[in-house]
C-alpha cells in the first residue's frame, strides 16, 4: 500500500510594503515690480529660459547683448542665491517653478509732435513685473 502524505498548503506571501521616501520641494521666490522695459521684449527671453535649469540659465543670458537679458541674469544670481544662503537649497536639484514677466505700471505722456492721430499723440513707457519662483530639496 502507498502511503499518502499530507499535502502541506502554501499561502500567497504578502510583499512588505516599504515607504517611499517623498521628496519635499521647498520654494523661493523673486519678485521685481518694477523693471523699466516693456513686457514683450522681457517675455521673449523668459520663454526660452523657461526650459533651463536655473544654474544653467545665467551662464546662457549673460551673452545676450540686451537690456531684458541684463536685469534676468541679475534676478537669475539673486534667485540661486537666496535659494542656497536664505532657504538652504542645493542649488543642483532646483527648478523652475514659475517665471513670468507681467505688465506693470505705464508712464504716459501727450507729444504734440504725434498729433491727432497716432494714438492721440499719448506716448506709453511700459514696465515690467517679473516674478522667478524656484523650487528644490533642501540640503
Amino acid at each position: 500500500e502507498t502511503v499518502k502524505k499530507p499535502v502541506k498548503k502554501v499561502e500567497a506571501v504578502k510583499p512588505v510594503e516599504t515607504k517611499k521616501q517623498e521628496t519635499v520641494y521647498k520654494t523661493a521666490k523673486y519678485v521685481n515690480k518694477n523693471i523699466q522695459i516693456s513686457p514683450r521684449k522681457i517675455r521673449l527671453l523668459v520663454d526660452e529660459v523657461r526650459k533651463l535649469s536655473p544654474v544653467e540659465a545665467p551662464a546662457r543670458v549673460k551673452f545676450i547683448n540686451t537690456k531684458s537679458a541684463r536685469a534676468l541674469t541679475q534676478a537669475l544670481k539673486n534667485i540661486i542665491a537666496d535659494a542656497k544662503n536664505n532657504f538652504n537649497l542645493d542649488i543642483n536639484s532646483l527648478k523652475f517653478d514659475t517665471i513670468k514677466a507681467d505688465e506693470a505700471l505705464k508712464i504716459k505722456r501727450m507729444d504734440k509732435s504725434h498729433g491727432s492721430r497716432f494714438a492721440r499723440g499719448l506716448i506709453q513707457k511700459r514696465h515690467s513685473r517679473l516674478v522667478i519662483i524656484v523650487k528644490g530639496v533642501q540640503k
